[in-house]
């Protein structure tokens, strides 16, 4: 069992009641922005969503715990399953342990209207695509726009939840997912729950797999140079090839804020960096790698 899944469980065990979905997603959001939590890179991330901030990777972690028998957890209530979960909840360092108390005793008492009106005022970047109406209206917060230009970015090493979080912050209104083989190990990424996720959190989803490397063709890249060996032969085969593709992409990103998605953190490292010049040769725009 993951330190943050032992961490919710340690939640549920010091408040003792079931909670509403939206209570308990609320407090492990304020474990993560208002304890020493917020340094634990492994612990959740949040991203505005129509119930204020949420974390999809938390919700599908829920769902994983109320299937091993941890905890209940449907439309109206969230619970700790004592027999099962108790042992593992106490499993967390003290320090852990000392912030869960902190929050439960700072918050835990607030019904459902008066915890999401003090997160809404105290976090109100999460609350810009609330559609809540407890707690009184959500705070007004320009949503950003970045400039035009060709955006590129690799998720490696961020949750779905920050990725998408840093998107939103950026401006960024399309994804252009750039992966010949959309599948990862991380939740979120793979091509069908981004597809489903991105959307809901205002992000338009496009896949364009035909402008990927096929796995196999990166089953043996060991060095820098190997890596550039594969980009040259991607530059003089594969793009040339994919012209209309490619012009496609140039137009819409003269048209809105997108970006070249793939998984490698160093662009220079990755296709979507070729990929980007060319797009920019067409569209005149500047490559900003994120």
């Amino acid at each position: 069992m993951l330190s943050r899944q032992k961490v919710v469980l340690a939640l549920l065990e010091q408040l003792g009641r079931p909670l509403s979905p939206t209570v308990f997603v609320k407090l492990v959001f304020l474990l993560r922005h208002e304890t020493k939590l917020a340094a634990d890179r492994a612990f959740y991330d949040f991203v505005p969503y129509k119930y204020g901030p949420f974390s999809f990777t938390l919700y599908w972690e829920l769902a994983c715990l109320k299937r091993a028998g941890y905890v209940t957890a449907g439309k109206e209530q969230v619970a700790h399953c004592l027999a099962l979960a108790t042992p593992k909840a106490r499993e967390i360092p003290e320090e852990v342990r000392e912030s869960v108390a902190c929050i439960v005793k700072r918050y835990g008492r607030l019904d459902q209207k008066s915890l999401v009106a003090a997160v809404y005022k105290r976090y109100p970047w999460y609350a810009t695509m609330s559609q809540m109406t407890q707690g009184g209206p959500a705070p007004s917060h320009p949503k950003p726009v970045a400039k035009l230009a060709v955006y590129t970015v690799g998720y490696g090493g961020k949750s779905v939840d920050a990725f998408l979080n840093e998107l939103l912050r950026f401006g960024i209104q399309v994804v252009v997912d750039v992966r010949a083989n959309p599948v990862s190990r991380t939740y979120g990424f793979s091509r069908k729950v981004l597809g489903e996720i991105a959307p809901k959190v205002g992000l338009e989803y496009r896949h364009v797999p035909s402008l990927g490397i096929p796995s196999k063709q990166r089953a043996n890249l060991t060095s820098f140079d190997s890596y550039q060996s594969l980009l040259d032969q991607y530059e003089s085969q594969t793009l040339p090839s994919e012209a209309e593709t490619i012009r496609e992409i140039a137009q819409l990103m003269l048209e809105k804020p997108a970006i070249l998605v793939c998984v490698e953190k160093d662009e220079r490292c990755c296709h979507r960096s070729r990929l980007a010049l060319s797009v920019s040769r067409i569209s005149g725009l500047d490559v900003v790698n994120l």
